[in-house]
């Protein structure tokens, strides 16, 4: 029987030893670099909460200019040179939760799980690891980078390069879980805190126990654990989701996001057939026709429909106020974007 190899995320250029090499590397003065690095916790802002859709939030931070000058240099010069495994799949350029459903369509049986306060969990001592033992950099380097890309003890969420740093705090032992799971021929993927594993075939109980037990015994090692209550078993004589998104046949949204898009455009029409001028809806116009375009990624002949109509009521609405600025070229610059200029946005 044909083992599977391990995928390890790898970073194939000379480690840095020195601190002239780091100076070289980001192109910032070294002096800048200890000076930001001491006082790095201080430098970041509280950005708007993020809502999971279960009641409670993220608290997202951003980097005031002075750290964030330096974050991006380390994030261009450091981490996008990572070669990550293709099971690695969130705020990654060219990949987002729709790569990682494509992992799972046509399963069987698929289990997800949920990491607990993955940011707050993973600790300044995890990325210390991550710049010491996978980038095999000198502990003086590792320690300057550590200071300079966590707050507070841990990573936060938000900073530029935290979402690289966050797909490789597993770095030592997700890729032989990966493996593994392989050996056996089942699929797994993480989206940054979810986890996902499936199967074209049915598991048996046994199976299904064993797969959950060396994920909890991973996460466990690391100083993670798995949200219960967010712990699923999806089989497919019923509708299968991760990460949000309908995996029976293909990715799809759910049938009521579907629905509640469609409502939006409607209750626009009834708007504007009723007299409102578009000229007050402008913010309202803008999150309609992002979710559109969002319902485009999947279901496009749909969404061509309701852009028609979108495009009809704004008509309507132009020729009842004459003096109604032309919102919709106003409002026609793509909305669902990232840092890294691909769509990344989390389906939460």
């Amino acid at each position: 029987m044909k083992t599977a190899p391990e995928q390890r995320p790898e970073y194939p250029f000379q480690p840095i030893r020195s601190e002239k090499g780091l100076e070289a590397a980001l192109r910032i003065p070294l002096e800048e670099l200890k000076r930001v690095g001491a006082k790095a916790d201080k430098l970041y802002r509280k950005a708007k909460p993020i809502d999971k859709g279960d009641g409670t939030f993220r608290q997202p931070f951003d980097a005031l200019p002075e750290l964030k000058r330096i974050q991006i240099r380390i994030k261009n010069n450091l981490l996008t040179r990572v070669v990550f495994p293709p099971y690695l799949t969130g705020s990654l350029k060219g990949r987002d939760y729709r790569v990682n459903a494509r992992f799972h369509t046509g399963a069987a049986v698929i289990v997800c799980e949920d990491i607990a306060n993955f940011f707050p969990n993973a600790s300044a001592q995890i990325v210390l690891k991550i710049w010491s033992k996978l980038f095999g950099f000198s502990a003086d380097i590792s320690e300057l980078l550590t200071a300079l890309t966590t707050k507070d003890g841990a990573l936060p969420q938000g900073a530029v390069t935290s979402s690289y740093l966050a797909n490789l705090v597993l770095f030592s032992s997700e890729p032989k879980l990966q493996a593994s799971l392989a050996n056996r021929s089942i699929r797994y993927s993480r989206y940054v805190d979810d986890i996902t594993l499936s199967s074209t075939t049915r598991l048996s109980k046994e199976e299904l126990t064993w797969c959950i037990s060396k994920i909890y015994g991973m996460l466990a090692k690391h100083g993670f654990h798995a949200k219960r209550r967010k712990h699923e078993i999806l089989r497919n004589n019923a509708q299968m989701f991760t990460t949000k998104l309908l995996v029976n046949k293909r990715p799809a949204l759910q049938p009521k996001e579907r629905a509640a898009i469609r409502s939006a455009v409607y209750q626009l029409e009834k708007q504007v057939a009723a007299g409102t001028d578009l000229d007050g809806l402008r913010g309202k116009l803008n999150s309609i026709r992002g979710r559109v375009e969002k319902l485009k990624l999947f279901h496009e002949r749909e969404a061509l429909a309701l852009k028609k109509r979108l495009a009809a009521a704004l008509a309507q609405s132009q020729t009842t106020h004459s003096g109604t600025p032309k919102i919709w070229e106003a409002a026609s610059s793509p909305v669902l974007s990232s840092e890294d200029g691909h769509d990344d946005s989390p389906p939460w």
